[in-house]
């Protein structure tokens, strides 16, 4: 939920202060409230590059906020194969991070998430292509359901 910027009516203002700066509140300053604390609007920005949030949009970690593009750049991964920040489901395999549509067998480029993989010759594999390179290689083809 968005921070929602208050009025600060005469009420008590001696007794309430800025989260970042620790300085009061002007008699009817506009101030931001974001889960009880409260901040001066240009107090409330980014832990990182010290910018306001942009459409009020910011990430929590820690204590600290962040705006969605810093949050990406020091806590999200990147994904292996396209390069983009991976948010949301994470495949952590073969030492990398994916995003689960770019995991694929290298051979035959089935999704792999959920079904899977072998790894061959440092390659991710489905259970199928895996039999086909296993049976290239022994000259002898082996039944997936039996073996």
């Amino acid at each position: 939920m968005p921070p929602v910027e208050l009025q600060v009516a005469n009420m008590s203002l001696s007794a309430m202060h800025c989260t970042r700066c620790t300085e009061g509140f002007e008699p009817n300053e506009k101030i931001v409230n974001s889960n009880g604390e409260l901040w001066h609007t240009q107090c409330f920005v980014c832990a990182q590059c010290f910018r306001p949030f942009q459409d009020g949009i910011f990430y929590e970690f820690e204590g600290r906020k962040y705006c969605e593009h810093d949050f990406h750049v020091l806590f999200a991964p990147c994904c292996n194969k396209c390069g983009e920040f991976v948010i949301g489901r994470v495949i952590k395999a073969m030492s990398a991070s994916w995003h689960p549509q770019c995991f694929r067998c290298q051979l035959c480029a089935k999704e792999l998430a959920d079904s899977g993989f072998i790894r061959n010759q440092n390659r991710a594999l489905c259970h199928e292509c895996n039999a086909k390179v296993k049976a290239e290689i022994t000259g002898r083809y082996v039944c997936q359901k039996c073996q």
